[in-house]
């Protein structure tokens, strides 16, 4: 209304910064994303409110004290800037840091993964994809504003009035680590567990989640994770292979990096429609290859091209019982996947393990495990 003048002289960095934001600003990037893995547009309604939604948690999420250092500590000094470029602008700080981290493309991925795993895997009419938004919108902000926990542990210390030891409570923040449970919030009040999970399943902190067994059945991991560390190793290689179950899943992290690592560079040397979906189409290059000896599994649940596995860190000590049992628990779990639905599972291992050398129980495998994958159509039906 007052006209332009208003604004005062225009920074002579201001097509560079605009040019930035665009690229790399948290509400440009949610905005794209969101519009191209629900098939909703970019200038609807629903889009743009979900997109500023998620926008204003990463406003909450960038202004953490931890993230304030890492970005901050990052900042370029006044010799990198060219000439009429400032120093110190925090929100300048944030867009750059999104652009040299490509949030772009993590955003992509998440969405992608977020959309199927919250059941959203066709939408099709347009109340189909506005549910399918919001459903997206309100996961990224749930893990975005998971707050600070606190933990009170008791470090042992010698007693100043006697020799005897005495316990001193000691709190403690945690923000990148947490366990797997209720979180007692540093400003007070309570974290459910369902906030912990899908924080979990985020490429957004906590990056570790430690559990006791009530974490090993039941659950999903597998959004960003691939590894697994046993703090103890169970009796049974049925448990075994619950634990690791949670984290090899239908399109699991490990699965979409040897995805990418196979079919990005062809993907991206063609190029990227612009509303399209770059993990659906990445995921329809890897299923078009499937070799006529491969399975439904192939690529969405297993995809042996790449370098990435599930992976099973064990820090047992030497010479200790769990030890010695590691190898044995190694083998019986592939005896465990051939002995799936017979009865008395756990005596049917042991003796295969037991009675059997390596080499002839992977011929047994082989030849007798048990295919749950749906039969396939003859060649020369036809479909129409």
């Amino acid at each position: 209304e007052h006209g332009a003048e208003v604004l005062g002289q225009p920074p002579r960095d201001l097509t560079k910064v605009m040019a930035e934001l665009a690229v790399g600003g948290p509400a440009q990037c949610t905005l794209r994303t969101i519009s191209t893995v629900t098939g909703l547009s970019d200038t609807h309604e629903w889009t743009l409110t979900n997109a500023a939604y998620v926008a204003e948690a990463f406003r909450s999420f960038f202004n953490a004290p931890e993230v304030t250092a890492l970005v901050a500590g990052a900042r370029r000094d006044a010799s990198d800037l060219h000439e009429g470029e400032a120093v110190g602008r925090y929100w300048h700080d944030v867009v750059g840091h999104c652009i040299d981290g490509n949030l772009q493309s993590l955003l992509d991925e998440h969405c992608h993964v977020l959309r199927d795993w919250l059941g959203y895997l066709r939408p099709d009419s347009e109340e189909q994809r506005q549910d399918a938004v919001d459903g997206i919108a309100v996961a990224m902000e749930d893990s975005l504003s998971l707050r600070t926990s606190a933990y009170r542990v008791e470090v042992p210390g010698q007693s100043s009035e006697s020799a005897r030891t005495e316990f001193v409570p000691h709190r403690m923040r945690s923000r990148f680590a947490v366990a797997f449970g209720h979180q007692r919030l540093e400003e007070g009040g309570e974290a459910r567990i369902e906030a912990v999970s899908r924080a979990f399943n985020s490429p957004f902190w906590p990056f570790v989640l430690t559990s006791t067994s009530i974490g090993q059945e039941g659950l999903d991991f597998h959004l960003w994770c691939h590894a697994v560390v046993h703090w103890n190793l169970p009796s049974n290689p049925v448990d075994l292979e619950q634990r690791e179950g949670r984290v090899h899943r239908y399109k699991g992290h490990a699965v979409r990096r040897n995805v990418a690592t196979t079919h990005g560079p062809r993907l991206l040397a063609g190029g990227v429609a612009r509303d399209a979906d770059p993990w659906d189409d990445l995921f329809g290059m890897a299923a078009a290859q499937r070799q006529a000896t491969d399975d439904e599994m192939v690529p969405y649940w297993v995809f042996p091209d790449g370098e990435a596995r599930i992976e099973r860190h064990v820090p047992v000590l030497p010479f200790s019982r769990e030890a010695a049992n590691l190898p044995r628990l190694r083998k019986t779990l592939a005896a465990y996947r051939l002995a799936f639905g017979q009865p008395r599972q756990e005596e049917l291992v042991e003796w295969l393990g037991a009675n059997l050398p390596d080499e002839d129980l992977t011929r047994l495998i082989e030849r007798l495990r048990i295919d749950l994958s749906p039969p396939g159509l003859p060649q020369t039906a036809n479909l129409e």
